[in-house]
């Protein structure tokens, strides 16, 4: 056996060890490969298994990539979060937002509508209205696959033993093995974020690799070229306004094998025993409003790839492994479980288990931080993998929850650096948003948002009228979150501005209804209808819906905080008080409900899997069990006629609500539904199709299962919880079913949070830890439970900050922490 053979012998065993010594909690195994109907096929709604829902991503929140695993062809999609098609860019400021220009009177006569009742879909109407004043007409276009790279092998997969396939989570690399013959063949895949390359090495022992490598692209016009041992694709996403210019260039190393680049573009490899693939791409995207161009996209993959090859596989794969292991092994969960050895596909069809809720969780961890990290723009409806022109949904940016849930999990599972993205779009939003809120709805402070975004700062107003909606406020609630969650008050400082404008906006924007409360109009409870026999299912637009004022109370208390934490803008913080005691109320329905909308037009039948009404209850923390009795009651029913089965996200969300419902057999009951019946073979969320929130969610439910940190102590002398925490409704003297809004004390700002431990712990995890859980206060915190009981608690203030802890039904005093000290609770003696 020559050198080469030795030294790569070598590296195969190591490859066979790091397989052998990786935890299992966190690997997807299979024993086959994903099934490949992509090429040449666009079926952005297919109902069937494919690749898309078979294969296994990597990413590293910019640059994405799945692999296939097949035997004789090995398909790799490669995705770049900014490629987008479909629109424009460059335009003038205003009309790139995509704003309508309305006049006061044409506003006017939308909101008339509104007042006299206009409801159905009939000339006249609330959403013939707003379609003909309001809705945009220019193109949102849509998220783009980038290129497909092909890597033929020539092997008969009839001939294939003992084929496995794999991705470890904890790590972030992709395997496939297989024996063929006297030969053994084993692969390796992962993507970089400290060097930004997708990676592939093959090899080969007791055989010989003779390899076909191409690169494809979807989008026409493009061009390939394969020069000595680099293939080169150009091209472009053809846009209405300026196409979007795109490059990738795939580099090989054969060391012992012989390189033949072909005509048609492609590189044959003949008689090597090792294959090392680099691959680099960028398109010509910044996040520069309004051209939303500029970037050197063909010196970047030339700098990009040379400087990876220069390093080699060995040393990029041991820097991705550190960077990837070092994030996942801040925020690991222990069920109590014997492994099955079942591969993950018989996991998901056996009807779920402890080990697949374990492994669920840790994945959508991974998902987050491959999908959102380093890039401008944020994880969209697929995360960062798509193969089709025409995606479900433009693969866009869904403001009614989607963009939002992608982010519940950011945070209190340990992965802050994932929040970036989000704030960097939102920074354009406010930017764009400008234009909207001064052009459609004649308001010159502030900024708004409608249903739907992309990469270009679309912020108008959805094409059709029943799906008119403001959002500035929710996308708010997100980004105050991540400062309680942080501390960090050169964050407030950056986001302050996007808050305030955003409370701008809603200042103006909001007006007096019949009973002289103030709403939100034209609006919508997405995605519902009311009044359905009357008026048909499409009667959606409303005023006033309950999700618009409790998110309105949310951001008028988050930018009361803000500005009382940072010194500044006394005046407006004094117009957000005084303006809170007259929003619309929160009401209690006919049915004990928490009414939808301010009218009583719930009905108790309708299991719709938007439940936008509850967002006080969760994402936001103004209903609680513990606070709110009446609310909290009304919670309830609401969620009886909702029902537990649903969406993949509405799965998701669903297991939050009643995590802070504090049910946690029941928040199990619909996880449990969530990891086997909402979940493809390679765990993506079934929606149908892949929508990649319910991953998000359902690990947010499971966060919200084993700590809630929302509530907070403003009576520090308080011996019980329901004394001691901010209560952000008081019922209305005259009205005893209808709930006012608090205006908060300015204390509010300096109030600790209180740490609800084991709020929800199922009986079905009667035994088990989590490390590294993050509480909002800027705090760290460690679980252990056996027999359904607290064993002990660690907790760590990576702050100076003060707390509280509810445990086990009891109250602790306010204890202090200085930065990097930690306390454990119960007190060891």
């Amino acid at each position: 056996m020559n050198l080469f053979r030795t030294t790569n012998l070598l590296g195969l065993l190591l490859a066979f060890a790091t397989i052998a010594v990786a935890d299992e909690r966190y690997v997807l195994r299979y024993d086959s490969p994903a099934t490949d109907n992509l090429l040449g096929v666009s079926k952005g709604r297919s109902k069937g298994l494919g690749y898309i829902q078979t294969a296994l991503p990597m990413g590293n929140g910019r640059l994405g990539a799945m692999f296939s695993g097949g035997i004789d062809t090995e398909h790799l999609l490669i995705n770049d979060i900014t490629l987008w098609m479909n629109s424009k860019r460059g335009m003038d400021e205003a009309s790139q937002s995509g704003t309508r220009m309305v006049s006061s009177s044409e506003f006017e006569t939308v909101r008339q509508a509104y007042r006299d009742g206009k409801y159905g879909t009939k000339p006249g109407s609330m959403e013939s209205q707003s379609t003909k004043y309001l809705s945009s007409t220019e193109p949102l276009g849509n998220y783009a696959p980038f290129t497909d790279v092909l890597i033929s092998t020539g092997h008969d997969p009839a001939q294939v033993r003992d084929y496995h396939r794999s991705l470890d989570s904890r790590t972030g690399l992709g395997t496939v093995s297989y024996s063929l013959g006297e030969g053994t063949f084993t692969r390796e895949f992962f993507c970089s974020y400290p060097h930004d390359v997708v990676v592939a090495r093959y090899a080969a022992e007791n055989s010989e690799l003779n390899l076909t490598i191409s690169a494809t692209t979807k989008h026409k016009g493009a061009h390939t070229d394969a020069i000595e041992n680099r293939i080169v694709l150009s091209g472009q996403a053809s846009m209405v306004q300026d196409d979007v210019e795109f490059m990738q260039i795939v580099q090989i190393d054969a060391e012992d094998g012989e390189v033949t680049p072909q005509a048609d573009g492609s590189i044959q490899i003949s008689d090597a025993s090792e294959v090392t693939i680099y691959l680099a791409g960028y398109c010509d995207y910044l996040p520069v409003y309004p051209s939303f161009n500029g970037r050197d996209y063909e010196t970047d993959c030339e700098t990009t790839i040379s400087a990876a090859t220069q390093l080699g596989f060995e040393s990029l794969k041991k820097a991705h492994v550190e960077d990837v292991s070092s994030l996942m092994d801040r925020c690991r969960l222990e069920l109590e479980f014997k492994p099955s050895g079942s591969t993950t596909d018989e996991l998901v069809a056996s009807g779920g288990s402890l080990e697949l809720e374990n492994l669920y969780f840790h994945y959508s961890r991974y998902l987050q931080l491959s999908c959102s990290r380093g890039a401008p723009v944020p994880s969209n409806l697929q995360g960062l993998w798509n193969s089709d022109l025409k995606p479900a949904w433009n693969c866009d940016y869904h403001t009614d929850i989607n963009v939002q849930m992608n982010y519940w999990m950011v945070d209190p599972a340990n992965l802050s650096e994932s929040f970036r993205p989000f704030v960097e779009w939102s920074k354009v939003l406010a930017e764009s948003g400008v234009h909207t809120a001064r052009q459609t709805f004649g308001i010159n402070q502030g900024w708004s948002m409608g249903l739907n975004g992309n990469v270009f700062g679309f912020t108008a107003q959805n094409e059709h009228g029943r799906r008119n909606q403001q959002s500035g406020h929710w996308l708010c609630q997100n980004l105050f979150d991540h400062y309680a969650f942080t501390q960090d008050r050169a964050y407030l400082e950056e986001i302050y501005p996007i808050l305030k404008g955003a409370a701008e906006f809603f200042v103006e924007y909001l007006a007096p209804w019949k009973d002289g409360s103030l709403v939100v109009y034209p609006t919508w409870s997405p995605e519902n209808s009311y009044l359905v026999k009357q008026y048909g299912k499409l009667n959606k637009q409303a005023y006033g819906a309950s999700w618009d004022q409790q998110l309105v109370l949310n951001l008028f208390t988050d930018c009361i905080e803000a500005s009382t934490v940072l010194g500044r803008d006394e005046a407006f913080r004094k117009t957000l008080q005084d303006m809170i005691p007259k929003l619309c109320p929160q009401k209690i329905g006919q049915y004990g409900q928490l009414q939808e909308w301010p009218e009583d037009w719930d009905n108790p039948k309708d299991t719709h899997r938007h439940i936008s009404h509850l967002i006080a209850l969760h994402p936001g923390r103004d209903i609680s069990p513990l606070t709110t009795k009446e609310l909290h009651e009304a919670a309830l029913v609401t969620m009886k006629h909702r029902g537990d089965e649903s969406t993949g996200w509405s799965t998701g969300w669903k297991t939050c609500f009643w995590s802070r419902l504090h049910n946690g057999d029941r928040a199990h009951k619909i996880y449990q539904f969530l990891t086997s019946k909402r979940a493809y073979p390679n765990l993506f969320d079934f929606h149908p199709p892949f929508q990649i929130d319910g991953n998000f969610g359902g690990a947010a439910g499971v966060c919200e299962m084993l700590l809630q940190s929302h509530l907070r102590s403003v009576n520090a002398d308080a011996q019980t919880i329901e004394e001691a925490a901010f209560v952000a409704y008081q019922k209305d003297p005259n009205e005893p079913k209808h709930f006012i809004p608090v205006t908060p004390d300015e204390k509010l700002a300096d109030a600790p949070y209180i740490l609800h431990l084991l709020p929800a712990l199922p009986s079905a995890w009667p035994n088990g830890q989590i490390n590294g859980l993050k509480a909002r206060g800027g705090l760290e915190v460690d679980l252990q439970w056996k027999n359904g009981q607290l064993t002990q608690s660690t907790i760590q203030a990576h702050r100076d900050t003060n707390l509280r802890i509810y445990a086990q039904h009891k109250l602790s005093q306010v204890i202090s922490l200085k930065k990097g000290q930690s306390i454990t609770w119960p007190s060891r003696p």
